[in-house]
């Protein structure tokens, strides 16, 4: 009971953002592909390369600038910034000035310090001004600040080890009445639909679990799903289901921080001769 229980819940929130914040989500993960979101820790860039840059070199004042075109469009600034011109029509990057007000709560993230904010743009601000050292900070810590999960910050309750061993069966569940639940709405895509229908017949799912591996491995196409493609996953569902962050961890059964299509497989309890790379095909029909 409490599995149908947490697979409805979890349908459910697969069609709230599959439709009304279908845009919002596709903004995220664009925004992501576009800037450096690996986890802040991680980035080891140094502190002084993120203070602002507010001096031109004296070569760009005798640049001629072309005054019909936006230079920000081909600027790319960090989370957290936005692109803008200085007087003299250079493109620099500063932190976001205004955020825009969410009245809807499920708007809110949790950070990885446990703090909640209103929405991804707060968050990221904050961490821009703590970066930046700007007298906005609240805290010099929440330079690493980053997206843990969507929703209002609560207490998670730990993964038990019994959880764990029926965790692979309930994510191969999961994933195959998820694309049942797209294909139903029509909106899996037409090169997934033959993939579905052999998962209808295996009790493993297996197509339905290749079918997830190809739809996120996407930025590079390299047949290995890293933390950043990852993401959007991971903090759309965990609140919901406590043991999806640690089940991921021991998929990286080499911890090289990305999961290959067999060690996805692997985790996911499929058996070796049965894991096939379908991606290629698949994306090679997405671009026709």
């Amino acid at each position: 009971m409490r599995f149908l229980l947490l697979l409805s819940i979890l349908l459910a929130l697969v069609v709230c953002f599959q439709t009304a914040e279908a845009q919002r989500a596709q903004d995220r993960r664009e925004r992501r592909e576009t800037n450096d979101y690996m986890e802040a820790e991680e980035e080891g860039a140094d502190e002084d390369e993120d203070l602002d840059d507010e001096t031109d070199d004296t070569d760009d004042d005798q640049e001629i600038v072309d005054t019909r075109t936006n230079p920000c469009d081909k600027k790319t600034c960090r989370r957290g910034e936005e692109c803008y011109l200085d007087n003299a029509r250079k493109a620099r990057c500063r932190c976001v000035e205004q955020c825009t007000p969410e009245p809807d709560p499920r708007y809110m993230v949790c950070s990885n310090k446990n703090l909640t904010f209103d929405s991804e743009c707060h968050m990221d601000r904050e961490a821009c001004w703590c970066r930046k050292r700007k007298p906005q900070c609240g805290n010099p810590s929440f330079r690493t600040l980053r997206l843990d999960y969507y929703g209002e910050c609560k207490q998670l309750t730990s993964c038990q080890d019994f959880e764990m061993e029926q965790f692979p069966i309930r994510m191969s569940d999961w994933l195959f009445k998820v694309m049942e639940e797209l294909a139903r709405r029509n909106e899996l895509n037409a090169e997934y639909l033959g993939m579905l229908k052999e998962a209808e017949v295996d009790k493993n799912h297996v197509d339905a679990v290749i079918w997830k591996f190809c739809d996120l491995d996407v930025h590079p196409q390299d047949r290995f799903v890293t933390r950043r493609e990852l993401l959007f996953v991971v903090a759309t569902v965990k609140p919901m289901e406590h043991c999806l962050a640690p089940f991921l961890d021991l998929c990286d059964a080499n911890k090289d921080r990305k999961i290959s299509l067999y060690e996805w497989g692997g985790c996911l309890g499929l058996n070796q001769d049965k894991i096939q790379d379908k991606c290629a095909a698949v994306h090679k029909k997405g671009r026709r």
